[in-house]
């Protein structure tokens, strides 16, 4: 009976350790002192309401301190910001922007870096060409840029760069250079690439439209006779859509070229 008794409590103790040691990396995985004291606030305000997803990073506390969630495991969830704020990353040397968001029922909230957050759009069937010798005719987007008709301005864009062919890959690649991860900059090209970075001069409380871009282009040496001769060519193009981003406008376009492999 004692020896029962004593494997019992062995047991139990053994439990006992499991248990605390399962709480405990539980606990890591969704606190961290090191991150929440990595950071400073600079400020914090109120924002309009606008609509996200967000499939890729996480969710985080005010201070970054809890990790609430990573963000592939709500990919469907739209999110609605109320709130933003600044906060200086001490061993990056930079800030970054996040904001505060909540579901629509508000059973989720928490703090999303705005790189990670993606404008809801409205679906369109407008397409892009998908082989050189097809003609897509897309009409000029009416209205300044906003997130209902976002894919309609890069639909749009393409057409500039006539019987190119858009390219899955050179859409991620632009897209990490519009919304770089953790506000790293993004803009890398490879060794056949050409990336054409068309910067908005405006600020972000001014309205941008479509017809800023081909100027921007005329400016950067791509008038339609040499952007005629990207025929052919892949195109990946994404055009930043946020709000007062570190070094980049609402309307900041991204556009990756790569010759026909």
């Amino acid at each position: 009976m004692k020896k029962v008794m004593q494997a019992a409590l062995v047991l139990g103790v053994g439990a006992g350790i499991l248990g605390m040691s399962t709480m405990t990396a539980s606990a890591n995985s969704q606190y961290s002192a090191s991150r929440s004291k990595s950071v400073r606030l600079v400020w914090r305000k109120s924002m309009k309401r606008h609509a996200f997803t967000a499939t890729t990073g996480a969710r985080y506390s005010r201070h970054l301190g809890i990790r609430y969630s990573n963000n592939d495991v709500t990919p469907t969830v739209t999110w609605y910001t109320d709130a933003h704020e600044k906060l200086y990353k001490k061993y990056k040397g930079h800030n970054a922007i996040y904001y505060h968001v909540k579901s629509a029922d508000k059973t989720l909230q928490g703090w999303i870096w705005r790189g990670y957050l993606k404008p809801v759009t409205a679906t369109t069937t407008t397409t892009a060409n998908s082989h050189p010798s097809q003609t897509v005719t897309v009409s000029e987007p009416q209205g300044k840029l906003g997130s209902k008709n976002e894919d309609q301005f890069k639909a749009a864009l393409k057409q500039l760069f006539p019987r190119t062919i858009s390219d899955a890959s050179l859409n991620r690649e632009a897209n990490g250079a519009a919304y770089p991860v953790d506000a790293v900059d993004g803009d890398y090209v490879g060794a056949n690439q050409t990336l054409i970075h068309l910067r908005n001069p405006k600020s972000d409380d001014q309205p941008f439209y479509f017809q800023a871009y081909e100027p921007l282009l005329n400016a950067a040496g791509y008038p339609a006779t040499v952007r005629a001769k990207y025929a052919g060519w892949h195109i990946g193009i994404d055009i930043h859509n946020g709000w007062g981003d570190e070094g980049a406008n609402r309307g900041d376009a991204y556009i990756y070229l790569e010759p026909a492999k």
